[in-house]
């Protein structure tokens, strides 16, 4: 089975990273995909809170990237909590904060052994669980763990807003790690401000302006949705509301990454 992988990347935290990343994930499996999601944010995990999963996890992703652990042991199958037609599989990073420190300390060697695993990883979830996407919410900025889920993907998505940190950030990352790697590398605009897209001629005026500040392609641009702010993170936004104009921007966003991994 042909496995195709995506990482969500970001240049700083609160971006929607992990919001958009797990709502996409949640969307594939949702039309029939089987799909995994993977923390690799592990300085600041925060799918285990956004799913809730804690009593179903019996290892962590830690734990695998340090073959302590079996792939089986640590994805957790989330697929009748969200009665989606294919899998939602999800792999969880250690919340705790000594997991947090000892991640922290690894050394490139560790890293380098850690890349070999996600490539494991990506063939074992094809064989073994039958998975055909794999998501990877990576760690912002340029982290070893974020390095190698940007190497194993088919396809990153780098998550920015339009304040001028994160567009700055955005092109020194796209500078000092896409383009070494030539790897196929779009840019999603989260919270754009909404009296923009009022009107055709204001939003064709966004696309120009946007596209300017980045030297990678857009994929998307998504307002600041005031009800997606105020709405629980421990819910997945996008099946409890199918209509909303934040769930259609997802799932093109989705078809689109599943069009560019070919």
């Amino acid at each position: 089975m042909m496995v195709k992988m995506f990482s969500i990347h970001s240049s700083r935290g609160g971006t929607g990273k992990s919001l958009v990343a797990s709502n996409i994930s949640a969307l594939l499996a949702s039309e029939g995909h089987n799909v995994a999601l993977l923390d690799f944010d592990f300085r600041a995990p925060s799918l285990l809170t956004i799913f809730q999963a804690k009593s179903s996890v019996r290892d962590w992703i830690n734990n695998y990237l340090d073959g302590k652990a079996r792939l089986e042991t640590v994805m957790v199958d989330l697929t009748s909590n969200y009665g989606t037609k294919g899998k939602l599989l999800v792999g969880f990073a250690n919340p705790d904060m000594e997991a947090m420190r000892e991640i922290a300390r690894k050394d490139r060697k560790w890293q380098m052994k850690a890349l070999r695993k996600v490539m494991e990883m990506k063939d074992e979830l094809a064989k073994k669980m039958g998975v055909d996407v794999v998501i990877i919410d990576t760690s912002p900025g340029v982290q070893f763990s974020s390095v190698n889920a940007v190497v194993s993907a088919d396809v990153s998505i780098i998550i920015s807003s339009l304040d001028q940190l994160d567009i700055e950030g955005v092109e020194r990352m796209a500078e000092d790690l896409y383009e070494p790697f030539e790897k196929r590398t779009y840019i999603l605009v989260n919270k754009a401000r909404p009296h923009m897209f009022f009107s055709d001629e204001s939003r064709k005026n966004l696309l120009s302006e946007v596209g300017g500040k980045f030297s990678k392609p857009l994929i998307a641009i998504i307002p600041c949705y005031c009800d997606l702010l105020l709405a629980q993170r421990v819910s997945l936004f996008s099946l409890d509301n199918p209509s909303h104009p934040f769930t259609w921007a997802l799932r093109e966003v989705a078809r689109r990454l599943l069009e560019l991994a070919g």
